[in-house]
């Protein structure tokens, strides 16, 4: 099986994750997050400031989407923001967030504590979200491959950032082998990722 890692590029590729992201959120206990509609897509707000990522492998001489991840930065991403005006779906995202990055809404107790520090010293502040597999690929080596291809765009393309997750206690573990750290009591987890770590 040979896969692909990329920026999401074009409309159809977009939607496709978007229904992707609602299909595998729907059918597991975080159904509750999402807003139905008929469209059955997942989408909100902080697509807007997104670098959205999409694992494809290669079927029948095309590229089809198996998997992905969307990367929040504490700033808009003019690419997605010109993907989601083309496909007519800024209305569904037009709420604005409490919270430049969903974590910081998730544990407002800790935010002067334990996140102010690290967003002070980053000029870029980023949160991975989102990350799926179609139920017929799922697997940790895939999984692995979609967070350390997305630390590896990230890496090259900016200059120092901090990079939250929030995650499931029995994820924990995966994040640390890429450098996580806890932030606070919380099962919340930061990188610092400065270039010279290449």
């Amino acid at each position: 099986m040979v896969c692909y890692f990329r920026e999401i590029q074009s409309q159809h590729e977009m939607i496709s994750w978007l229904k992707l992201r609602y299909t595998i959120y729907n059918s597991t206990r975080c159904a509750g997050f999402l807003s139905e509609n008929e469209m059955e897509i997942d989408i909100d707000a902080y697509d807007l400031q997104s670098k959205h990522y999409g694992l494809f492998v290669e079927e029948a001489d095309q590229q089809k989407l198996i998997g992905g991840l969307r990367v929040i930065q504490n700033r808009p991403v003019l690419s997605s923001i010109r993907l989601l005006k083309e496909l007519n779906l800024l209305p569904y995202s037009e709420d604005k967030p409490d919270e430049v990055l969903p974590i910081l809404s998730y544990y407002p107790e800790d935010k002067e504590t334990h996140f102010s520090p690290l967003l002070a010293n980053n000029p870029l502040a980023t949160e991975g979200s989102r990350l799926v597999l179609n139920k017929e690929y799922q697997s940790l080596r895939l999984a692995k491959f979609i967070i350390s291809s997305a630390l590896t765009f990230h890496l090259r393309a900016e200059e120092d950032w901090v990079l939250f997750v929030s995650c499931n206690p029995l994820h924990a573990r995966l994040y640390k082998s890429f450098g996580f750290e806890p932030v606070c009591e919380h099962k919340t987890w930061a990188k610092d990722a400065p270039v010279s770590a290449l």
